[in-house]
């Protein structure tokens, strides 16, 4: 009698934990592209977020090696389908060999800025200047050749729209991926962030394009799988169009110091401090989207 008691406690422990770490919805087969070296992130300080769209409407597969597609149906102009009871936001922190580039456009060199003076003595030379610019892609094209065969330790991030319609995700106006940030609980049991977002000053904003989610289908991004000598909970906090989206919580490991705020932050807080300017309000909470 003892031991059948004791294989109820145990069978139900067991299903208890399989019940916690049941997956929201059917995941697609994720298959990582060719890699030179996978780096695993150490870092004593807190990092920029860099969460990259690697693919939109998936819904089986999503290769990685591939060229992302632009296909116009993952696009829309309009500002319709802002309903946000239906997205899900899901880390799998089962796929313990994932691993992702994490190129960042800002890395890149720009082309050179086009000449608006020129002296009447002397004429525009147009075959170098294309020359000039030719040279600058030309070199940003191996580097960006050599940037996607440096990969990370990563973990995939999902993005579900589980309703019957379709959905609207708004780019981030800094870098036109998502608004995504990690959070970590710290000592006092408190969410807190170990990322942040690079706010420029200025934000140009001209008319662009709305991610569209079809139903029962995911938008895949990633997130950096940190290490370090404190073992804590983690999340991923997404914003779309000021509503905030929770992810599931997972163990993880980071460094403490992560939480402390670094010069690129506290510089931001002095840039947008007044908060009765909307605009400067706006960004400040961007930062570590505080809404």
């Amino acid at each position: 009698m003892k031991y059948y008691t004791l294989f109820n406690v145990i069978l139900l422990i067991f299903v208890v934990t399989s019940c916690n770490h049941k997956k929201p919805f059917n995941q697609p087969v994720l298959i990582t592209a060719a890699y030179d070296t996978i780096i695993q992130v150490d870092s004593k300080v807190m990092m920029e977020a860099n969460h990259l769209i690697y693919g939109v409407n998936v819904l089986d597969t999503l290769d990685f090696s591939l060229k992302k597609d632009n296909n116009q149906d993952d696009f829309i102009n309009a500002q319709q389908g802002f309903k946000n009871d239906s997205l899900i936001v899901y880390v799998d922190v089962n796929n313990a060999n994932f691993h992702t580039h994490e190129i960042n456009i800002s890395e890149l060199s720009p082309p050179p800025p086009p000449s608006f003076y020129i002296p009447e003595s002397q004429e525009y030379d147009k075959v170098y200047r294309d020359s000039v610019f030719l040279e600058v892609m030309e070199k940003n094209k191996i580097k960006n050749k050599q940037r996607l065969k440096k990969h990370y330790n990563t973990l995939p991030v999902f993005i579900y729209n589980q309703s019957d319609n379709n959905r609207v995700i708004v780019p981030s106006v800094i870098n036109g991926e998502l608004y995504i940030v990690v959070e970590a609980l710290d000592k006092n049991n408190q969410w807190k962030p170990i990322e942040y977002n690079k706010v420029p000053r200025r934000i140009c904003i001209s008319d662009f394009e709305y991610y569209q989610l079809k139903p029962k289908h995911v938008m895949v991004s990633s997130m950096l799988k940190y290490s370090g000598d404190y073992k804590t909970k983690l999340r991923v906090k997404v914003l779309n169009d000021q509503k905030l989206y929770y992810s599931n919580q997972f163990n993880g490991s980071i460094n403490y110091s992560q939480f402390d705020t670094i010069q690129a932050v506290n510089d931001r807080n002095t840039w947008f401090s007044d908060t009765t300017n909307q605009t400067h309000s706006i960004k400040k909470k961007l930062i570590f989207l505080d809404f």
